[in-house]
């Protein structure tokens, strides 16, 4: 009986004991930015004593269950803050904690997903990857996203064009660099080319791009690099913003954004308009081999284009999202009617994007999703003025077009669907994998031998990223491609990065391949270009194009100082090109001066060298630069009497050498902000087998930002500068190619007003 008292005493009290100092409770709080209510999900917490660890979720909130009473060690971190370690005393009685993080001064970290899919801080991504930040965008204060690329990435050249924008990245022309908007596909026009001016700067957050085949990701169309255009996210009750931008020529950029939701659902509403009235640098045009004195044709066309977005996002739980988008864009370019081309037709496009997107958060940080979007890109001729054309209708009859007739020239219809994943698999493993679906039509009219003609392939793809040691990573990819009409296709990457103190080493290798598009192989039209009336016809036996691609990236990177070496070669085999061929009979008596088919007769390669450098010498001073050496090279195949036919000859629209600067310069007295920027441009000679080099130039600018207004609901910020601040002018006359549109010294003005509500919690 004592025994028993003994034991049920003793067990009495080992239970009071653990209620008193063992009893199990919660901590829990939010992690914010400071001086600010803008929280910073993804931050990491840990609870040093109870290894424990977790992230804060979109609202900046976290949570620890089960922990006993006692004394416990916060650590904090998150990318481009400082770390923080808070003391806490955990009883029942304890408070929702709120923790706020320093910007870190001298970071010159980012984060960048487009690489891997997957999210990494930019210093530790086993893809090297070139980032445009937020900051560099301000700073920059550009009339369009073409302007920013051009003056902050020395790789990235532009042309002009009436069908889009003619960039090139590392000497590979658009129809083989994939641009993404929020790793969605934006859509094409029919020469290949994708708008830009669709792009809305003040939505932009920050520009990531991936040079070198990136096929095993993204597939045909991401032969020569990524560019990602990642846009802001934030969750607000209400948030309201407008951006004006003036200059000469009658330019106008107007920007609006509207803002609404809760923790359930949020809406996102915008509205982005764009206008110039154009210009002329000069009154001389070759045209069928004779120079005209007084050609009415301008430089930059006079143009109006705007875009209404809508986004709607509903987060039914903390790990489903469910979010539905929608865009209609419209442009209309007005082109002068008069000699010596005599355009009887003004150009509209019509785009209209619709996407739906479905994702689930597993544990671990673990992820699905299910997306399909359709895109629909019209363009047409509005004609001035009566025109007889070289078309005949069913019945025999000459088709006449007359003032006030739109006339569809080329629909493109494009559905993807999308089903991909990443699974966290323990410390050392992170598994991508998808699976796509693309289908698309092209309907032409008067630009294929039948009306419409469509295509499809469905690809599937997996890659896993395996960290080998803490310094040590190697990433594999495979994709394996069904499209329609040609064999299957199968894409390995393979990257690795190796950590060795303050330096990053990449090495890649991937293979890249793109299948012919559905103008290259049934397009037939005329068209003159340059300064030649020429048909252009299509080729149903080409082959897919495909190329190996080699880098080596050196990284040095310390607080105040970046540093990047990459070299590159690029092997492409079957590229497609046109090649001059002999004009029938029934051409010539349309007045075809010169007959052009796609053709799988060339190869080309290209061996570069991109250099950057980032440096933060002073608190408030940033000197930034890079530079990129490229020697690209194809065989000449568009005509058979030139000596060097068939030679590898440069590419044409490459530049060998290509540098840009730009130092910015801050100071904040609270109450008002200044920062001064400084930009330059150098471009050497842009090869062309036909029509003349185009001339080296160098382009400065000039962007003061003032931020008059800076309070947590209320910013008011005005950018006033100078473009071209030498006043550069390329003259050459129309019809030969030139180096920039430029219409010299442009001075501009900007308002930009930010309201908004606290970020929901």
């Amino acid at each position: 009986m004592t025994l028993r008292v003994i034991a049920l005493v003793g067990f009495i009290s080992l239970l009071c004991n653990y209620t008193a100092h063992g009893q199990s409770n919660s901590l829990a709080g939010e992690i914010l930015e400071e001086n600010s209510t803008a929280p910073l999900a993804g931050a990491l917490i840990q609870v040093v004593e109870a290894k424990k660890a977790t992230h804060a979720n979109e609202q900046g909130f976290f949570k620890f269950e089960n922990l006993t009473d006692q004394d416990y060690t916060l650590r904090v971190s998150f990318i481009g803050y400082q770390d923080k370690t808070v003391k806490i005393s955990l009883n029942e009685n304890t408070k929702p904690l709120k923790i706020a993080l320093t910007p870190q001064t001298y970071s010159m970290s980012e984060v960048v997903v487009t690489g891997t899919g997957t999210i990494h801080d930019i210093n530790n991504a086993p893809v090297k990857t070139e980032v445009i930040t937020a900051a560099q965008l301000e700073a920059y204060g550009g009339r369009n996203i073409e302007d920013v690329l051009n003056g902050l990435s020395a790789s990235i050249t532009f042309s002009a064009s009436e069908m889009g924008s003619g960039l090139q990245l590392n000497g590979l022309k658009n129809d083989y660099v994939l641009i993404l908007m929020d790793g969605k596909r934006m859509s094409t026009s029919s020469s290949g080319q994708v708008d830009l001016s669709r792009v809305n700067i003040d939505n932009i957050d920050r520009v990531e791009i991936v040079k070198g085949a990136s096929s095993s990701l993204y597939g045909s169309d991401a032969i020569g690099g990524v560019i990602n255009f990642i846009t802001k996210k934030s969750k607000k009750n209400l948030a309201i913003s407008n951006h004006t931008r003036v200059g000469q020529h009658a330019d106008l950029l107007q920007s609006n954004h509207l803002t609404l939701g809760n923790n359930v659902i949020q809406s996102n509403t915008s509205f982005n308009l764009k206008h110039t009235d154009g210009w002329q640098n000069t009154t001389k045009e070759w045209h069928r081999d004779r120079l005209y004195d007084n050609s009415v044709t301008k430089t930059v066309n006079r143009s109006t284009n705007y875009t209404v977005g809508q986004t709607l996002a509903y987060y039914p739980t903390p790990k489903l999202e469910l979010s539905a988008t929608l865009s209609y864009y419209e442009r209309r370019t007005d082109r002068p009617v008069g000699i010596p081309n005599w355009r009887y037709s003004n150009l509209f496009f019509q785009i209209q994007d619709y996407a739906t997107t479905l994702k689930y958060k597993l544990n671990n940080k673990s992820w699905i999703s299910l997306s399909s979007s359709w895109d629909k890109n019209n363009y047409y001729y509005d004609y001035q003025t009566r025109e007889y054309t070289d078309y005949y209708d069913h019945q025999g009859k000459r088709i006449t077009h007359y003032k006030g007739d739109r006339v569809l020239q080329s629909s493109e219809r494009k559905w993807i669907n999308n089903a991909k994943s990443a699974f966290y698999l323990g410390d050392k493993n992170i598994l991508y994998a998808g699976i796509e679906h693309v289908w698309e039509q092209l309907v032409a009219p008067y630009r294929l031998a039948t009306p419409k003609k469509s295509n499809y392939y469905v690809d599937v793809y997996a890659q896993d990223e395996w960290n080998i040691t803490q310094n040590l990573n190697l990433t594999a990819g495979l994709r394996y491609g069904y499209h329609k009409g040609y064999a299957n296709t199968l894409t390995p990457k393979i990257s690795t990065r190796y950590a060795l103190g303050d330096f990053n080493f990449r090495v890649t290798y991937s293979q890249g391949y793109k299948v012919p598009t559905i103008k290259e192989l049934y397009n037939r039209y005329y068209s003159t270009i340059m300064s030649k009336f020429k048909a252009y016809y299509g080729n149903s036996n080409l082959k897919p194009q495909e190329s190996n691609y080699y880098s080596l990236n050196i990284e040095y990177i310390r607080p105040k100082v970046k540093l990047s070496l990459t070299g590159y070669y690029n092997q492409i085999r079957n590229l497609i090109s046109l090649q001059s061929t002999s004009t029938s009979y029934e051409d010539i008596q349309l007045l075809v001066e010169e007959t052009m088919h796609y053709v799988n007769l060339a190869k080309a390669k290209s061996f570069g060298i991109d250099a950057s450098m980032e440096i933060k010498p002073a608190k408030d001073f940033k000197i930034g630069a890079s530079y990129s050496y490229l020697k690209a090279q194809a065989q000449r195949t568009d005509d058979e009497d030139a000596e060097d036919y068939m030679k590898f000859v440069p590419m044409d629209g490459t530049s060998r050498h290509n540098l840009s600067i730009n130092t910015s310069w801050e100071k904040d007295w609270k109450k008002y902000k200044l920062v001064l920027g400084i930009t330059g441009r150098y471009q050497s000679k842009r090869f062309y087998t036909s029509h003349g080099d185009a001339k080296a130039h160098q382009l400065w600018r000039f962007n003061t930002r003032h931020h008059i207004i800076n309070k947590k609901m209320l910013k008011l910020v005005v950018n006033a500068g100078i473009d071209n601040i030498f006043d550069y002018v390329d003259r050459t006359p129309f019809g030969h190619n030139r180096g920039t549109t430029s219409p010299g010294r442009n001075y501009y003005l900007s308002l930009a007003i930010n309201y908004q509500v606290k970020p929901i919690k």
